[in-house]
């Protein structure tokens, strides 16, 4: 139960005095209050941070989560195991970036944390010449795999995106689906490959959203994967990719990149669009109504 749902009831259907009215109006403002101040205080935890995360425990962990999931999981060899895939991910793409089918055609496109390439394949299928870059070493091969049938048009490379990428700021569009909030260093990491975009081109990103507390059920969600990441800390990563299965049934793939990665972090979309206006980005929106952020940005000309 939310905490205005709670006040509401306190103050009951039909209505209270004044005085108790104004008083439950003052917490609710309080709430609303320190919900914006912890999520001022957690960036600002993070960019100190994000000098010495690289080297501690949790960035080698989520690391090797992500090569377990590419290499040994079925999400990663999905071009035989979710062939019906081929028929799906175009469709996303252009629904997550609201851009028309005939856009990517000739396009150069940055696929910033590729995973194991399933959105890479389908920019290529759509006509758009694709560089695809993971940090992941299965990542990178079953991109490679999956986007064979395109040749030349896809260029794969493997590299950590918190340090900066040797490529020079000639693309049409720079994705990246839900991977910068996995690096310890979403900041820096948005820096560079933000800067990759041309003059006119756009980016896309998909950040987890933190809770805010306004939609029923929101922390429910968040509560459940911290439950389940406490659950399953003691397991290899097969067992725990073996637990959520049984927990979250074809689901899984998703419940496994959100529970087994020890970075996750969460981001309000005010901080995202700071981010974009200060990397020179106009015509910033949200394109998706869910809890993570759906956002595509046009760079100025």
């Amino acid at each position: 139960m939310g905490i205005r749902t709670l006040l509401k009831r306190i103050v009951g259907q039909d209505g209270a005095s004044p005085a108790v009215e104004n008083r439950v109006r003052d917490m609710q403002h309080s709430v609303d209050y320190l919900t914006l101040e912890v999520s001022r205080l957690r960036s600002l935890v993070r960019y100190l941070s994000a000098d010495v995360i690289n080297g501690l425990p949790i960035t080698y962990r989520t690391r090797e989560s992500f090569d377990y999931q590419w290499r040994e999981s079925p999400d990663g060899n999905w071009i035989e195991t979710r062939p019906e895939l081929k028929q799906r991910e175009p469709g996303l793409v252009l629904e997550y970036t609201k851009l028309p089918p005939d856009w990517f055609a000739g396009k150069r496109v940055l696929d910033a944390g590729c995973g194991s390439g399933r959105f890479s394949w389908a920019m290529a299928s759509l006509g758009a010449e694709v560089c695809a870059v993971d940090q992941s070493e299965a990542g990178v091969f079953h991109t490679r795999h999956a986007c064979a049938e395109y040749g030349e048009r896809v260029t794969v490379l493997q590299h950590d995106l918190t340090q900066p990428l040797q490529l020079e700021p000639t693309f049409d569009l720079v994705w990246s689906y839900g991977v910068l909030h996995h690096t310890g260093n979403t900041f820096g990491a948005f820096s560079n490959v933000s800067r990759l975009v041309k003059p006119g081109g756009h980016i896309f990103v998909m950040l987890y959203g933190e809770p805010t507390g306004k939609d029923p059920g929101e922390f429910a969600y968040y509560a459940e994967v911290e439950q389940l990441r406490r659950e399953t800390c003691h397991l290899s990563f097969a067992e725990r990719y073996e637990y959520l299965q049984k927990l979250k049934g074809k689901d899984v793939g998703g419940w496994f990149d959100a529970v087994s990665p020890t970075i996750n972090d969460t981001y309000s979309y005010y901080e995202i669009v700071l981010w974009l206006q200060q990397s020179g980005f106009e015509d910033i929106r949200r394109t998706m109504n869910a809890s993570s952020h759906y956002v595509i940005a046009r760079r100025s000309s």
